[in-house]
Formats: C-alpha cells, structure tokens, sequence
C-alpha cells in the first residue's frame, strides 16, 4: 500500500529546529509557573505541624518534592527510552498507538490535549492576575475594569491570540521567544536566592514592618489564637509530606514537554534523552533549593514557641484562619512577597519592581510550550487520519501546523480563559451561571490534573512492555538500559503514577473521590467520562471512515510516522 494512502502525505513538512538549550526550557518553563510561588505554604497550611519536628530539618513540603521527584525522574527515563526509539512529533501519542493500541493512544491523548489547552487559557489569565497579585509590590495597581471577569477573559483572549499568532511563524521563531522570556526570570531569581541567602532575623523582621505595619510575632500570635497549635497537635511529619505530595505533583505537571515536539528537534534520538533528564534534575533542585532557603527567611522572625511567621502565614491562608479576624494587614502566602520582606528589610526598594517581572514572567513562559504541545498533538493524530486532515496541514514557509494551532487556540479561550476568569459567575455573564459548575476555575473543565496524570501512567505501561511489545524497536533504541531493567523501571513509573493518580482523585484538597456526596461533587468524575467517551466516539468515527474509504488503519499503527 502506497505511503500516501496510509498517512496524510509522504513527509510531515515538519522541520527539525529545536537545539538543546529549547528542548530543556520546554519542560523548565512548563513545570515552573505561578503555582510553585505558594506550594509550601499551601500545603503547610493543609497541614500545620510544628517546625522542631521537621525530620533532619528538612521541611515537609520540600521532603515532598523530592519524593515525587524521583516518580518524576523514572517517568522521565522511560520518555527518553521511547524518545529515543520514536522521535517524532505526537510524544505519548506516537508511544501509545504503536506500542499498546491506536484506540488507548487516542483517548489517553484526547485527555491529555484538553489538559494542556485548557490550560493554556488559564495560565493567559493567570498572566494578568499575576501583576494583579503583587503589583502592589512595586505600588502597581490595575484598571478596576481589568480585575472583573470579562476584563480578565479580554486579557487572556489577547495574549492566546498573541502568542499563538507567534506559534504560526514557526518553532524557530516560539524557541527564541521562550529563551527571552526564561533568560529574564531566571536572572531574577538568581537574585532571589542571593537575597534568601542573606536573611537574617534583623533584616526580616524590619521588612516585616516596613511591608505591613506590625512585628512578625503578631501574626503568629493571631495564628495560634485562632487553632494552628491544636490542628498541629495530632499531625506527624510523614502525614504532612504525604499530605504535601498533591502539591508537589501540581508543580511537576508539564515534566515530558519536549517529547510531544520530537518531531522538530536537532537529532532527537540523541538530543532528547539529555535535554529531558537535565531539565528534570534541574526543575527538582529549583523546587528544593528555593522552597528550602524561603522556608528558613521566614522561620526566622515571629518566633512563638513552635511555630513562626512561614506557618502563620500558610495557616492563616490555606488552614482555616480568618485574616480578617487577626486585625492585621494580609501578608500574602507567596514566595515573592518573602523575597519582598527581605528586600525591604535590606533597603532594597528596587527589587520590588523585578518581582513583580518574576512572579509574571515565569507564569508567562508556560505559554510557548502549551502551545507547542496541544498543537503537535493535534497534529500527529491527524496526520494518522483520525481527526480532520486539514489539522495536519503545515504552512511550507514557516513549517507550522497552522490550523492545528487555531483550533487549540479556540479550545483554550472557550473553556481556559473563560474558566479562570470565571466569566459566567455572578459577577460575570449571569444569563449563562447555569455553566459556572463546569467553567470556572473549580469546574469540572479545569480537572486537567486527571486527566495529565491518566495519560502519563498510560504512557508508563507503554514503556514497560516497550521491550516485549515492540523488541525490533527497543533493539534500535541509542538510550536504554537492559529490556529487564527497562521492564523494572518502566513498571516502577506505572506504580509510581497509579499512586499520584490516587492521590490526586482522593485527596480532600483535589477532586475527593471518595467523598462525593452531591451531583456537584460528583462533576469533575462525569465529565471526565462524558470527555473520555467522547474522544472514543471520535476515533471510532474516524477508524470506520477510514476503512470505507480503502484506508487499512491497522497497517498504519504497526509502524512509524514519516519524518
């Protein structure tokens, strides 16, 4: 059967641009967002323990981080392996569909691309409410119209339409961006960690003051007067690490990035493996290194007892605590705003405006690869003839899926950005509150961790019958160990994602499956089936359409992808 017959075309009219140093940010500036800014005391916050009890002085958080790490780096191993075997551009959807079947290939990466693209909206309003956040750190404050729910979808439709109209001049054009775009807050944050390096009970505690009008102590008084030390009674280390690992998975969502653009990197079987693992590595020692020195910045002033300001704070924002009842001036629960108070107790009065660049940049820079990742997924399963084949379609100037970039785009401001702006709330577009459940910020559109994490402990089972399923392949791969270690490592990374899956469907701070007790509770769950059922519909279409006409899609899944 003719190669034309079987794919779309004879060449995917992709090109392979991407050099090491993209390939890296890819993953970096995925995982590294808005969210990792408040991790620790989220989750301290979830569950207050006292600070002598930190096993070897490590915090929970931080333990937390490590622990997942590790799930990380063996899912990250087992990308290499495939990427090296299969560098082409779909990632875990070329690795499914050849190695398992085209169905759970589909279905786990239909899940996956809505994980992605609605996010990709969210992070485009969360851009804005970033400045929003803590640019009264530098005395910023916004346009009132801009902080109302249609001012924010505004925002986030022009930067989708911004950063995707970027995406279409091609992945040479998107990379160079992204390397401006991490270069700046990177540099910055070099500078946070010198300034966490030179914090003293002195300079904080001045900060403290010069910030908020009042002595650390206050707030931890008003933390403990309000509960903290009775919920940190019955709690024991392990149980806020394990309570913490929800948390630090949040943060890791985006590790496997550059697989999903195989397809466009320099020598990928070669350039993949190492550019994964280097970001891996280096995204756990940020977590670790950062999370660690602000931890320490602020147990060093409000000292009462066990307890200090870093647990006042989280307790007072995420573990039940009424700022409203302390009397005092708010002190938001970020890493930013630590940076602030030490700024601030030093003098530094300039550092507040590359805070504020920071703390939005580095939830900016998450734009490029979503865009990139939803669009080549898109793509890939198009170019297998089982969505629309004008989604495969790639502009011969620029060498971009154009139309795959559009309908991402479409997806990402219907569901994405109108969720985060919670544009159908009360506030918002009131003749249409009947969809608030299901798009907004806690809907059931934004349960993107399920659905990442369904796709991720596919792609595990994937690698570990790699070996056994496809052995003419895995005798191929230029990155892997023995088929019995792969087999071992790749069954280690489904135990490992089965349990992050349960922990993310369990857990009282996530979707709570085992505590569904209203048809509200249960919305996240149904419309992850009715989602499920829908990209299998979708395929089930296109596989029969494909065969009326004379297209053997069987023949197409038993081997690789044009370049």
């Amino acid at each position: 059967m003719e190669v034309e017959k079987l794919y779309t075309r004879k060449a995917t009219g992709l090109v392979r641009e991407i050099g090491m140093f993209t390939a890296i940010l890819l993953a970096i500036c995925n995982c590294v967002g808005l969210g990792w800014q408040k991790r620790v005391f989220q989750a301290t916050g979830w569950t207050p323990l006292g600070e002598s009890k930190y096993f070897l002085g490590i915090h929970p958080v931080v333990m937390a981080f490590f622990i997942t790490g590790v799930i990380i780096l063996i899912s990250l191993y087992c990308f290499a392996m495939l990427s090296s075997a299969m560098p082409r551009s779909g990632g875990g959807y070329i690795f499914i569909s050849r190695i398992l079947s085209p169905g759970w290939g589909f279905v786990a990466t239909w899940l996956q691309f809505w994980s992605v693209a609605v996010s990709y909206g969210l992070i485009a309003v969360a851009t804005l409410e970033a400045v929003w956040i803590f640019g009264g750190l530098a005395g910023l404050t916004l346009p009132p119209f801009l902080t109302t729910p249609l001012g924010l979808f505004l925002s986030g439709f022009v930067v989708v339409a911004l950063f995707s109209c970027i995406a279409c001049f091609g992945v040479k054009l998107t990379g160079y961006l992204l390397q401006a775009m991490f270069i700046i807050p990177a540099a910055i944050l070099v500078c946070i960690y010198v300034i966490f390096l030179m914090a003293n009970p002195t300079t904080m505690e001045a900060g403290v003051q010069a910030l908020f009008g009042a002595p650390a102590i206050q707030y931890t008084q008003a933390a403990l007067a309000q509960g903290m030390a009775d919920k940190a009674a019955t709690a024991t280390y392990w149980g806020a690490v394990a309570s913490a690992i929800l948390a630090a998975y949040w943060a890791y969502i985006g590790y496997a990035a550059a697989t999903f653009v195989a397809g466009e990197v320099k020598e990928a079987h070669k350039t993949l493996p190492k550019a994964m693992l280097i970001s891996g590595v280096t995204v756990i020692f940020i977590y670790m290194t950062v999370s660690t020195l602000m931890a320490r910045a602020a147990q060093m002033v409000g000292v009462s007892g066990d307890f200090s300001l870093m647990s006042a704070v989280a307790f007072l924002k995420f573990g039940g605590g009424d700022w409203a009842a302390t009397g005092l001036q708010p002190i938001g629960a970020w890493m930013p705003v630590i940076a602030a108070i030490q700024a601030a107790g030093m003098g530094l009065k300039w550092v507040m405006p590359l805070l504020v660049i920071f703390a939005a940049m580095w939830v900016a820079n998450d734009i490029p690869p979503f865009i990139l990742t939803t669009s080549r997924m898109i793509f890939a399963m198009a170019f297998d003839r089982l969505l629309p084949r004008r989604l495969a379609d790639v502009n011969q100037r620029w060498h971009s899926p154009i139309n795959a970039i559009i309908f991402v785009s479409v997806v990402s401001i219907l569901f994405g950005c109108t969720a985060e702006s919670e544009l159908f709330s009360a506030n918002g577009i009131k003749a249409l509150a009947f969809l608030n459940p299901i798009i907004s910020s806690a809907g059931a559109v934004t349960a993107t961790d399920l659905w990442d994490i369904f796709f991720f402990t596919v792609c595990a089972v994937a690698a570990m019958v790699f070996p056994i399923r496809k052995p003419e392949i895995f005798a191929g791969a230029p990155f892997r160990t023995s088929k019995t270690a792969a087999i071992t490592l790749g069954a280690l990374a489904v135990v490992g994602n089965l349990w992050l899956f349960w922990v993310i469907a369990c857990h009282p701070r996530a979707w709570n499956l085992l505590h569904i007790n209203s048809l509200a509770s249960a919305t996240p769950f149904l419309f992850s089936i009715v989602l499920t059922a829908v990209g299998y519909l979708i395929y089930w279409g296109y596989r029969n359409a494909a065969k009326r006409t004379g297209v053997e899609l069987t023949t197409i899944f038993t081997e690789l992808p044009p370049d």
